[in-house]
């Protein structure tokens, strides 16, 4: 690797918790505050970024697993 080039680096998050421990909150913030989104969603107002099912949003509740992606700058390192 040249000197000038910059090496990516990535972190894998996971969360796992009991129910309506706040993993939809979390992640909202984390993908609000990277930039990932203009502004966090709540799942009991049917407007959470990872819920994207139909049922999840009539119901309230998060269902089913999600992944999303994000991007750091070196100041938030």
């Amino acid at each position: 690797m040249k000197t000038d080039e910059k090496k990516t680096e990535y972190l894998c998050i996971g969360l796992l918790a009991h129910v309506d421990a706040g993993k939809t909150t979390l992640s909202e913030a984390i993908l609000h505050r990277t930039g990932a989104i203009r502004s966090a969603g709540r799942v009991d107002h049917g407007d959470a970024f990872l819920d994207t099912d139909a049922m999840e949003r009539d119901r309230g509740i998060t269902i089913f697993s999600k992944q999303a992606s994000f991007t750091t700058h070196p100041a938030q390192r």
